[in-house]
């Protein structure tokens, strides 16, 4: 490779960094409190396909009358028309959990998800996949990030077993508690899933808790969703947010996993 071809190669380098870097603070921007308290974004409706489909603070997240992604459009007609949800903050991810759900399609599967809310998700995932069961982690009580939100978390438990029942009761499994102590019973229980959502307490401490333990939970092969990465609501002190327990949890499990997406999500894959 000549002096010159060379010196192209590190500019290309440098420019996809750069670009990486740029979506990364379009991704933070985007998800800013400043931007959803914006009034422009209040005059109009929140669209489900934005980098991550989240409602303003603090306001109820209605459905958006228009939607580009079909399995969004069907499942709103379907299951959300019918449901009580006040929030739709999953239906961003949609399109990007789509590749991994499809791998899932052909067989019965085993889902879990730590932080189940009003079951927005799980609705998703048992009407996507009918033949998968779902176990669903929380205390319905709310978390840290819900005060002084209008988010009421004494009417959580009862809004997600009527969300549930719409799409198919039988097949969930609620386990209500602190997800230190279930994950530890379903560790006894010697259970095993394809599929792993943490989306529960977004402290630092408990983020790391609940990841080793999901970890010991995973198939190999299986995958593992982290939400809410670059969430820093309460501040930029790793004690109380997702991020810098997450990088240190990758860091734990180097070399056993590889990651499929990073973003505001980050998924990686179980491979030994």
């Amino acid at each position: 490779m000549d002096d010159s071809a060379a010196e192209l190669e590190t500019e290309n380098k440098h420019l996809r960094a750069e670009l990486e870097e740029l979506r990364t603070r379009v991704r933070a921007f985007e998800s800013s409190r400043w931007l959803k308290a914006h009034p422009r974004r209040l005059l109009r409706p929140l669209s489900p396909l934005t980098a991550r489909g989240r409602a303003t603070d603090g306001k109820s997240s209605q459905p958006s009358t228009q939607t580009a992604d079909p399995l969004v459009s069907r499942f709103r007609d379907d299951v959300f028309a019918r449901s009580t949800f006040t929030h739709q903050w999953f239906l961003g991810d949609v399109p990007r959990w789509e590749p991994l759900i499809r791998e899932l399609e052909a067989r019965s599967s085993a889902l879990l998800e730590v932080g189940s809310f009003e079951g927005l998700s799980a609705c998703y995932l048992l009407w996507r996949l009918p033949r998968a069961t779902i176990t669903c982690i929380d205390t319905f009580r709310g978390g840290t990030e819900h005060r002084g939100t209008d988010i009421d978390a004494t009417q959580l438990e009862a809004r997600f077993d009527a969300n549930v029942a719409v799409v198919d009761a039988s097949r969930a499994r609620k386990l209500v508690g602190d997800s230190k102590r279930v994950l530890l019973d379903l560790a006894a229980e010697k259970r095993a899933f394809d599929l792993i959502y943490v989306d529960g307490s977004h402290l630092g401490l408990d983020v790391l808790v609940d990841a080793a333990l999901a970890w010991q939970l995973l198939t190999v092969g299986g995958v593992l969703i982290f939400d809410d990465y670059g969430w820093t609501k309460l501040g930029d002190d790793p004690y109380v947010r997702p991020g810098a327990a997450i990088d240190g949890f990758l860091s734990v499990v180097s070399g056993r996993h590889e990651v499929i997406f990073s973003g505001y999500q980050v998924a990686l894959r179980k491979v030994r």
